[in-house]
């Protein structure tokens, strides 16, 4: 998969300190199975206000990043944290701020894309 320009890095005085996989979400589920058995997953921090995203019972080369945006408006800020597996059967993006805004978490396996609800 090719992304635009995105950042990678996380957010400054972002951690997954305290995390925990919110449930009540907006137009969608967390954590999100898809067909194929991978699960995406939004997870945040209530400490340090961030959030990120996982994707475990996966494979090398499939993908996870997250998506930001205002709760009020209609585009949103894509691909944080895109990355993928390297080895093993899952991975996490970096954490970025989610004060006063919503994110989701997306995954990519398959050719197959898969976004969890917004929180």
């Amino acid at each position: 998969m090719l992304c635009p320009a995105v950042s990678f890095a996380g957010d400054p005085d972002c951690s997954q300190e305290g995390p925990f996989t919110p449930f009540e979400t907006i137009d969608g589920d967390n954590p999100v199975t898809m067909q194929n058995g991978r699960v995406i997953e939004l997870r945040a921090s209530n400490v340090s206000k961030c959030a990120w995203g996982r994707i475990s019972s996966g494979t090398p080369g499939e993908e996870i990043w997250t998506d930001r945006k205002d709760p009020s408006a209609n585009e949103h800020e894509g691909f944080l944290g895109y990355t993928r597996i390297d080895s093993g059967t899952a991975k996490y993006t970096e954490a970025f701020k989610n004060d006063g805004k919503i994110m989701r978490a997306c995954g990519s396996s398959q050719g197959m894309i898969e976004c969890t609800g917004w929180f």
